[in-house]
Parts: C-alpha cells; structure tokens; sequence
C-alpha cells in the first residue's frame, strides 16, 4: 500500500511536468529514495523530454533557414521601395523648391510656435485676453506660414497636424476667456464717419448703432460729424457692468442706451444698485461712475 501510494506521489509530479514539456530534475539523495519502477519511469519521462528538446531544436534549424531566407528578401524589397521614397521624395521637394538645406528652417519655425503657444497655455484667462492682440498675430502668422510650400515638406506632415490641432485649441482657449464686456480698438481712416464704421462687418455689421462708438469715445470726439483719420477709437463689445456720467445724462437716458438696457423704464435699477451715490434721481453728475446690473 506504502509502495503504490508513492508511485502515485511520484507520478502525479511527473506527469503534468511532462505534459508541458519541463522535467523537474532530481538532486542524487531524492533519486535514490525512487522505487525502481519510479527510476524506470522517471528515466522514461527524460527520454522523452530529450526527444522533445531535440525535435523542437531541429524544427528552430529549419525555421531558421526560412526566416533568414524570408529576411534577405525583404531586406532587398526595403531597399527597393527605399530607392524609390528617395526619387519620389526628391522629386515631391523639386516641386516645392525646398531643399534639404531648408529644413532646420523649417524645423526652428514649428518650434517657434510650439514654445509660443506653450507661453499661452501657461497664462490664465485673464492674462490670455489681455494678450489677445498678440495672439491673434501669431495665428495669423501660422496661418499664413501654413499656406507655403515649406509647410507642405512631407517630413513635418506629422508635426504640423499637430500644430493645426494647438492653433484650433489655442483660438478655442481665447474666445472662452473672452470676457462678457471688452474694447476693441478701430483706427480711423480717410474718408470714414461713425455710421459707415459702425456698418463694417467686422464692427457692428448696423450702421445705426454708431451712437455706441461716439459714446464710448466721448472723451475724443466732441462732434460726432467729426473725426479724423488715425483717431484710434474704442469699440465696444458684448454690455459693460459700469457707466460714467456725462453731462446731459439723466437715468432714464442711461437706461434706454442699446448698450445699457435699452428700455428707459428701467431707470430705477441702476438708481437702486446706486442709492449710495444718487440722493435724488433726479440728479445725477457728470464723471459719477454707477454700477450698471445685469441678471
């Protein structure tokens, strides 16, 4: 009973070694505490597992011989399809009139951009905005560097993919810092007038809103039939949060400004967000600075 239940000990340890091609191989002092059978069968499972190992080893040889034949092939079919990159590549940069020499060119402009845009990617929304200007030149510059034959060098077809996305994200990153009231600045050229300023389509696209600008530039404009070429005026965007008092000015007036309300009606809420400095409604002064509510 003793003999069969180590034999049995001895070939479940065996037998899952052999199944999966790995011998657990026996120090001298485990071998000789075998029964014979357990040598016999012990011997028998090293049999095989040589004949295993060897068979594998012929089948790597062979393989081998294969793979090195199928290697050499493709190296000669690389070198080939090398061959012709180069001519098709030559002639793709003949085409450009760019050459080898021009690429650290090119490769220090998409490097200018990057670090540029990284600059902007630091700033917060507020400083974001208040660099806008420079911003937006630096789009217009990629924009305009992108339509050239140096952009379209296959080499930096990937790193300028890459940038395509950057400049996208950096005109997305500007208009979401864009706060709900700013000034844009217009400079007066020969033959302008308010009406025909407020009615380009890059200003208000409403010639009858010009009474905005002459508002906004009171400081400058004293007739708004008058103004003057290289006159840099402010051109409101979006409802301020504030109002200066100029004279003439009641709240009712105030109110009914497109820029303010729009309704003279409501009058009384910029009088009660400023009880503070209105006494009496119905006197205001000029240069009084009120706070102007918005829902």
């Amino acid at each position: 009973m003793k003999k069969t239940i180590i034999f049995a000990i001895a070939a479940i340890i065996i037998l899952p070694i052999f199944l999966f091609s790995e011998v657990v191989y026996l120090s001298e002092e485990d071998y000789k505490k075998l029964k014979k059978s357990e040598r016999l069968h012990y011997w028998e499972t090293l049999e095989n597992e040589l004949a295993n190992n060897q068979q594998r080893k012929a089948d790597a040889l062979a393989n081998q011989e294969k793979y090195s034949a199928r290697i050499e092939e493709l190296k000669q079919e690389l070198a080939g399809l090398n061959g012709n990159y180069d001519v098709v590549h030559q002639e793709i940069l003949d085409y450009l009139g760019v050459t080898t020499d021009d690429f650290a060119g090119i490769q220090a402009k998409i490097d200018y951009f990057n670090q540029s845009i990284d600059n902007w990617d630091r700033m917060s929304d507020k400083d974001l905005w208040n660099s806008k200007k420079a911003v937006r030149e630096l789009i217009a510059e990629y924009n305009e560097y992108r339509q050239t034959n140096f952009a379209k060098v296959p080499d930096f077809r990937y790193q300028f993919s890459d940038l395509d996305n950057r400049i996208s994200n950096l005109e997305q990153s500007l208009e979401a810092a864009k706060p709900k009231y700013y000034e844009d600045t217009y400079t007066v050229v020969k033959g302008d007038y308010l009406s025909k300023i407020s009615g380009y389509s890059f200003i208000y696209n409403d010639w009858r809103k010009w009474p905005i600008i002459y508002r906004a530039n009171r400081d400058k404009i004293k007739d708004p039939n008058l103004i003057y070429p290289d006159q840099v005026l402010k051109i409101p965007r979006g409802l301020p949060n504030d109002w200066k008092v100029y004279k003439g000015e009641c709240l009712w007036r105030i109110a009914s400004y497109p820029e303010v309300y729009n309704n003279a009606a409501k009058w009384p809420v910029i009088y009660r967000a400023n009880k503070d400095q209105i006494k009496n409604p119905d006197l205001i002064y000029p240069n009084q600075i009120f706070e102007i509510p918005r829902d």
